[in-house]
């Protein structure tokens, strides 16, 4: 649509000028509206209470055409009209006049209303003309008159006349162009007058977002720390503020994390390419004997081992994370796969005199990728044995939480940092900075753990006092959603076939 094409400030603020516009021109009709119906009011109140005055008097006798309109005058004395009025009856004879130049005529309405004993005003444009010291010729034909009609009843009954008194409105005229005149001036200037205000306004609560698209046009994967201040009140524009702030506190904390683990990998992958490199260049150096190569050889397939380690571990965690792994969703009894676990790690702990406690409180089975699980589970293990002191306890326990199943590991190492525990589930994150080898492993066991896990719907988390150990809780969905995905899946396959060939197909589920 045109609207769309135009900005949103053009916009708003020609929404804005159209709704005053609408808005002054109600308020100027209204009030002119206001203005003329209590002028005519007023004008109608005085020449009805004139039109009684002679209806009284032609009762007593005392109205006659040399004095009606002297008779009338007095009831408007001190007021800028000119008033005039007569009496006719039913033939048309008027019987009395204040002016013999004006005829004010009797129409239809009035006649009807006066058989029924009801007054009748109404504005009338010709009634004649005269000359006066008020109007000329050329203005009385051009001002209209506000007459009432009064029909004379005695006894209950309608007599056959009319009191009729009528007055020009060029009073009450030149009060409504004068009003106009003002309308017309003042109004357009509060519009103008509004809608620069209202551009104003609205150029003023746009300012967020042009600094928002200032900050995104210069922002830059080299600086990330750029922040917008916060609006005081809280609108519609404090939340895009707050929004942009959050993104860019995420874009720079995953920023920081790619850094760290572009120098994480250069290092890991640096030590066993230097150690290839040295023992191949020493045993090229001079002759040496068969089992001196034998030995820089056996160096240097340990080495390539580990690397093919680190390798095909990255490779596992990438896929992982865009879920590109064949997942199959099987029943999987706990006893037996917590004891085939502890079986696969039980080296690890005989070789860290480490004790690896069980207890296992957790419901008969559960559904997922057996080989995924064990390894995610392994690694933590393997984890908390590496970390734990000499003659020390891990405890492993398996419990029920409502539909999903806890794995608590808790050893008794020397703890994680408060600032490290938002990073150990990165790539080679190490909280030692010294990057200690000796202990054994690469640094991706925890975030292949972690990406594995959330491939089952589920999450790890820590708990860790500097000191006292760490804590981690593994927790698995005991129902898979994947199972029930693939469940409707095969259902649907098995329903469009049945529509397809008309008959019902088994389908492997």
């Amino acid at each position: 649509m045109f609207v769309d094409r135009i900005p949103v400030r053009l916009r708003l603020s020609l929404a804005h000028a159209v709704w005053m516009a609408v808005l002054f021109l109600a308020v100027g009709v209204g009030l002119y509206k206001v203005v003329e119906h209590n002028l005519y009011r007023s004008t109608d109140a005085a020449l009805l209470t004139a039109a009684k005055s002679i209806r009284e008097a032609r009762f007593a006798h005392i109205v006659s055409p040399p004095t009606l309109e002297g008779f009338i005058r007095q009831f408007f004395r001190g007021e800028d009209i000119s008033p005039y009025a007569q009496l006719v009856d039913l033939s048309g004879n008027i019987s009395a006049k204040s002016d013999k130049g004006v005829n004010l005529p009797v129409t239809p309405s009035a006649w009807a209303r006066a058989k029924i004993g009801r007054e009748t005003a109404e504005t009338i444009n010709t009634v004649g003309r005269r000359r006066s010291r008020v109007f000329n010729e050329a203005e009385l034909s051009s001002v209209p008159i506000r007459m009432v009609t009064l029909p004379v009843i005695r006894y209950g009954k309608f007599t056959g006349e009319l009191v009729q008194v009528g007055t020009p409105l060029k009073s009450a005229l030149l009060t409504l162009r004068e009003l106009a005149w003002v309308l017309w001036v003042s109004l357009p200037a509060g519009l103008f007058m509004s809608v620069l205000f209202g551009y104003a306004l609205t150029k003023r609560a746009f300012k967020p977002v042009q600094e928002i698209s200032f900050a995104a046009a210069t922002m830059g994967s080299e600086d990330l720390s750029l922040r917008l201040p916060l609006p005081t009140a809280k609108d519609e524009i404090r939340t895009l503020s707050k929004t942009f702030n959050d993104l860019m506190e995420r874009l720079d904390d995953a920023f920081m994390r790619l850094r760290r683990f572009n120098g994480d990998v250069s290092h890991e992958l640096r030590t066993p390419l230097a150690v290839l490199k040295g023992e191949a260049e020493l045993a090229l150096r001079r002759e040496r004997t068969p089992e001196e190569y034998k030995a820089a050889l056996g160096v240097i397939a340990g080495e390539a081992k580990n690397m093919t380690e680190i390798v095909e571990d990255l490779l596992l965690l990438a896929r992982a994370e865009s879920r590109s792994l064949a997942m199959s969703w099987d029943p999987i009894y706990t006893k037996q796969f917590v004891s085939s676990v502890a079986a696969q790690v039980q080296g690890h702990y005989e070789q860290k005199n480490v004790t690896l406690k069980i207890t296992n409180e957790a419901s008969a089975e559960l559904e997922g990728h057996a080989k995924y699980l064990s390894l995610s589970l392994k690694n933590i293990l393997i984890n908390a044995a590496k970390h734990s002191v000499k003659d020390g306890i891990v405890e492993f326990n398996i419990s029920d939480s409502n539909q999903d199943i806890l794995f608590s590991i808790k050893d008794t190492g020397e703890g994680i940092p408060a600032e490290s525990q938002a990073y150990i589930f990165d790539p080679f994150y190490r909280a030692d900075t010294a990057r200690n080898r000796a202990a054994g492993g690469t640094g991706i066991g925890l975030s292949l753990a972690m990406a594995l896990v959330k491939l089952h719907k589920g999450n790890i988390s820590v708990q860790s006092v500097p000191g006292q150990g760490a804590t981690f809780i593994m927790r698995v969905p005991r129902k898979s959603q994947g199972n029930a995905d693939l469940k409707k899946k095969n259902e649907s396959h098995r329903i469009a076939a049945k529509k397809l060939l008309g008959k019902s197909v088994p389908v492997s589920t």
